[in-house]
């Protein structure tokens, strides 16, 4: 495997990623998860920096969506809005909130 097919093969799979998203499917969290790891996987090859992938993605999605990522989340911030779990609760030890 060259740097060139690796990182040609990321692209491709972002762009199917994009436009999946653009038609209103969401992508299966499996193929997200092999897309993070193919990513990682250039890290790790050395074939790309972190700061490549992201510049790879953000070209992908500029190519799908006509926009950044960015300019995406402010137009449907509410769709980007990460979930938030209080997780106060777990503060207090087990063995205290179960004998409570």
């Amino acid at each position: 495997m060259n740097k060139e097919r690796y990182l040609a093969e990321i692209e491709r799979r972002l762009l199917k990623h994009f436009s999946a998203s653009r038609e209103g499917y969401k992508a299966p969290a499996e193929d997200r998860h092999r897309l993070e790891g193919f990513m990682q996987g250039a890290a790790f090859l050395g074939f790309a920096t972190s700061q490549d992938m992201a510049e790879l993605m953000e070209r992908a999605h500029l190519t799908v969506f006509g926009k950044t990522i960015e300019q995406r989340r402010v137009e449907h911030g509410s769709l980007w809005q990460d979930s938030v779990i209080n997780y106060d609760k777990y503060d207090q030890p087990a063995y205290e909130r179960k004998s409570s």
